[in-house]
C-alpha cells in the first residue's frame, strides 16, 4: 500500500496487555486501519493527548479496562477534546461483569474473540458513527453554558432541541418537560408572538432566507426583550430541512436604547416632547389629514408675563411654573382627545396636537387648560395664567400656513388682554 493510501486509513489507538488478541486484531485489520499501539494506560493517555485530532477510535483490552482503566474511560468520556472518539473493548472470551460494567462508564461496545474481519470492521465503524451522533447531545450540553438559547427545528417547524427553556414557555419549569416535537403555538404563553414566530418560520422554509427581529415578553411586572436570529438548514440535496435559531436576552440593551430615544425626543425640563419631536408629529399627521385622514387641530399656548416670574422669583421658580403647566398638559382628564401629543415649543411656549378633533372640541379643551392652570396653587407665587391660540388643519393648508395661523391666534390672545383663548380657522 502506497503512502497516499496509507494517509486515507483511519487511525486507531490500541491499548492492550493481551499480546495474542492485539496481534490478531492488528493483523486482521491492517488493510483498513493504522494503529498506535501500547500495552500501558499511561502511555495510551500520552498518545491520546498528542494525537487526539487524528485518532478515530480507541480499542481497549477489557481486562485492563476492568482492573486499571475505569478512570481512563471516564476521562475520555468527559473530556471535550475526545467527544468524537469511541472506546471499544476487546475481550479474549465471554466478558465478566467487571468488563461489562465498563460500558456504563463510557465505552460504547465490546468485541469478543474469535474476531471476524468484516464483523469487527463494521462494529468499529458503527461505533465511530454512533459517537459522531452522540456528540450532538454532548455539544448541546456544552452550549447550555452560554447565555444564548440555541435551538433546532425540523421541516415542520417543530423543535428538535433547545439549550435553554425560558420563563415565557408553558411548563418550561417542569424538570421532566421537553420541548422536543412541539411548536411555538404549543409552548409559548404569548400567543401573538408564537403566531409571528410560526409565520416567520414558514417564510424561511418557503424562501430560504434567514430573519432577525426583537420580541417583547411580559411576565407579570417583568418586561423582557429577546433578539431572535433564524437561518435555514440545508441537506446534502440542497433542500431546506429545518431551522437553526439563536435567542439572546437583550433587555438591558433595549431599555438603554429606549432611554436614549426618549432623551432624544423629550424636553429635559418638562418630560414632554421636545420641539423637534412635536413638530414631526404635527407634520406627519397633517400629511395624513391632507390625504383624506382624520381632522387635526393644534393649540399653541404661552405663559403670560413669564419674564416677571423669572425676574421677581428667580429661574428655579420659573422652572416650577413651566413644569406645572406641563403637568396640566399631561392630564387626560383635562385633554380628553382620544389621542394627542404635547410638547414644549421653546421657553414658556407649548404646542398640543389633537388627533381626530374638530375645531369646536379643540376650543373646549383649550379653555379647560386655561382654567385648570389659572386655578393651580403655585404658592408662594400668585396664580399664573396662560394665553392660547387654536386652529384646525384645512385641506388647502400647507404646514407653514397652519403654523402661521395658530401663531396669529396666540398673538391675538396676547394682544386682547391675555389669559384667553383665541381661534382662527
Amino acid at each position: 500500500m502506497n503512502a497516499s493510501e496509507q494517509k486515507k486509513k483511519r487511525i486507531i489507538l490500541f491499548i492492550s496487555e493481551n499480546q495474542r488478541v492485539s496481534d490478531e486484531i492488528r493483523t486482521l485489520l491492517a488493510d483498513k486501519y493504522c494503529f498506535y499501539f501500547t500495552d500501558r494506560l499511561d502511555a495510551g493517555e500520552s498518545l491520546l493527548e498528542l494525537h487526539y485530532d487524528k485518532i478515530s477510535a480507541i480499542l481497549l483490552d477489557s481486562m485492563l479496562a476492568a482492573e486499571k482503566g475505569t478512570d481512563f474511560i471516564s476521562w475520555v468520556a468527559d473530556e471535550p477534546r475526545f467527544m468524537f472518539i469511541p472506546i471499544i473493548l476487546t475481550a479474549s472470551g465471554i466478558p465478566m461483569n467487571e468488563e461489562i460494567n465498563c460500558l456504563s462508564l463510557g465505552a460504547v461496545d465490546i468485541i469478543v474473540s474469535p474476531f471476524h474481519k468484516k464483523l469487527t470492521e463494521l462494529r468499529i465503524e458503527n461505533a465511530i458513527r454512533l459517537k459522531d451522533s452522540a456528540s450532538f447531545h454532548e455539544i448541546a450540553r456544552m452550549l447550555r453554558a452560554l447565555p444564548s438559547n440555541i435551538y433546532l427545528k425540523d421541516a415542520d417547524c417543530r423543535y428538535i432541541f433547545a439549550t435553554h427553556y425560558w420563563n415565557h414557555l408553558n411548563n418550561g419549569d417542569d424538570p421532566d418537560w421537553t420541548i422536543r416535537g412541539k411548536t411555538d403555538i404549543d409552548i409559548r404563553k404569548n400567543k401573538g408572538n408564537a403566531a409571528s414566530a410560526m409565520e416567520s418560520d414558514r417564510e424561511i422554509m418557503k424562501t430560504g432566507k434567514g430573519v432577525s427581529y426583537i420580541i417583547e415578553e411580559q411576565s407579570g411586572d417583568k418586561q423582557e426583550f429577546f433578539e431572535v436570529i433564524k437561518e435555514p438548514i440545508w441537506d446534502k440535496n440542497n433542500r431546506i430541512c429545518g431551522i437553526v435559531g439563536l435567542i439572546n436576552n437583550v433587555t438591558e440593551h433595549e431599555k438603554l436604547r429606549s432611554k436614549l430615544k426618549l432623551a432624544a425626543d423629550t424636553d429635559g425640563l418638562t418630560g414632554l416632547l421636545n420641539r423637534r419631536k412635536i413638530q414631526s408629529k404635527i407634520e406627519k399627521n397633517f400629511r395624513k389629514m391632507k390625504n383624506g385622514g382624520d381632522p387635526v387641530s393644534v393649540i399653541m399656548l404661552d405663559i403670560d408675563n413669564f419674564k416677571n416670574v423669572n425676574d421677581t422669583y428667580g429661574h428655579k421658580e420659573g422652572d416650577r411654573v413651566i413644569c406645572t403647566l406641563a403637568d396640566v398638559l399631561r392630564d387626560r382628564k383635562i385633554i380628553s382627545a382620544k389621542e394627542y401629543f404635547a410638547g414644549r415649543w421653546g421657553g414658556e411656549e407649548f404646542m398640543v396636537l389633537l388627533l381626530n378633533t374638530e375645531l369646536t372640541e379643540a376650543e373646549r379643551i383649550a379653555e379647560k387648560i386655561r382654567l385648570t392652570f389659572g386655578n393651580t396653587d403655585l404658592n408662594p407665587l400668585p396664580p399664573q395664567t396662560v394665553s392660547l391660540g387654536v386652529t384646525q388643519g384645512k385641506p388647502s393648508d400647507t404646514e407653514i400656513s397652519m403654523y402661521t395661523r395658530v401663531d396669529e391666534a396666540l398673538y391675538d390672545a396676547k394682544k386682547s388682554g391675555k389669559n384667553i383663548v383665541r381661534t382662527i380657522y
